[in-house]
């Protein structure tokens, strides 16, 4: 039997059309510890506290903060259709944090994320600046419109206040006032910002077929695949 920790419902916040933002108290203890880059199984219990259904999740939050934050795309489906109905208050299971696509701390490192993708993403980058790290982080983040930018603010300040972040959003659908990039990010779009990517460490994360083509397009460039870490579903 699954073993979880009671948490609430303290923060629900649109991010985007079919995407919230919900931020997770503890009950009674602190909030688990974790590595950026690890998930945990979200547990909806029923009135005697029992598990109904559970699904993993990334941690958005950084660590050190006294809450769990998940940006989840709302499906409708058995888990978050349940998810929708529940408001602030609501109690939820939280399984121990687990998982191997972890953030080291590495002074070059190269960021790759489609959509909900960003969730292990934003936690290194928070994690990144919070730290004050010096070194260079690229993130290529590819979303379908500029509705569906997630974290768009965030992503600003953190370019702005850190100058070794640098984020790199796409669109991969036509939007004629967007003045970034377009398109599926590929090894020519990886190029232009990166010349030496074979010498970054590299974090991917998005549907399956995405990060795989992830790691074909760095192969190409020269990256190792030893330096790779990929997370992917669907």
């Amino acid at each position: 039997m699954s073993q979880f920790e009671r948490y609430a419902i303290d923060e629900v916040e649109p991010l985007c059309p079919d995407t919230k933002l919900y931020r997770l108290r503890p009950l009674g203890q602190s909030a688990w510890g974790f590595v950026p880059g690890q998930f945990v199984f979200i547990h909806i219990l029923d009135e005697q506290g029992n598990s109904v259904a559970k699904r993993p999740f990334s941690i958005a939050s950084a660590p050190g903060v006294p809450y769990l934050e998940f940006c989840i795309k709302l499906i409708h489906g058995t888990f978050t259709g349940r998810l929708e109905s529940l408001g602030k208050g609501a109690v939820l299971g939280v399984e121990k944090p687990a998982g191997h696509f972890t953030f080291d701390m590495k002074a070059k490192a190269g960021f790759i994320a489609g959509g909900t993708g960003i969730a292990p993403i934003i936690s290194m980058l928070r994690l990144i600046s919070m730290k004050k790290m010096e070194g260079r982080f690229v993130f290529f983040y590819s979303v379908k419109t500029e509705e569906h930018i997630l974290y768009r603010e965030e992503l600003e300040r953190l370019g702005r206040e850190n100058p070794g972040i640098e984020v790199v959003i796409t669109l991969t659908r036509d939007e004629g006032g967007w003045k970034g990039e377009r398109g599926r990010v590929d090894a020519a779009m990886i190029a232009r910002h990166l010349p030496d990517a074979k010498g970054f460490s590299w974090w991917i994360c998005g549907p399956t077929v995405m990060v795989k083509d992830m790691r074909m397009s760095l192969e190409s460039l020269g990256a190792d695949p030893k330096s790779m870490k990929m997370e992917g579903w669907g």
